[in-house]
């Protein structure tokens, strides 16, 4: 799906960070001093612009990716990207 405009990303960010109950402000603030999850946030929610992506099913994908980031489950799909054990 192709997006036009800068406005409708702009707008496509904003949504979803609210969305995702982040404020605006904060979220900005620490993008831009490098913290890193609201990095690794920032660059999934582009990816998903990228991919056409719903803001709500950016919010719903977004939530699924931090859990397994974060609690550092294998899913069976990315099975490759993890060392196997010895």
């Amino acid at each position: 799906m192709t997006h036009s405009g800068y406005d409708n990303k702009s707008k496509f960010v904003v949504d979803t960070i609210l969305a995702m109950h982040f404020k605006l402000d904060q979220f900005m603030y620490d993008l831009v001093h490098c913290s890193h999850y609201e990095i690794i946030i920032y660059l999934w929610i582009q990816n998903l612009y990228h991919k056409g992506k719903s803001c709500e099913e950016a919010v719903q994908l977004i939530y699924r990716a931090r859990n397994l980031f974060l609690l550092g489950k294998k899913p069976k799909s990315c099975a490759s990207f993890y060392p196997k054990a010895s």
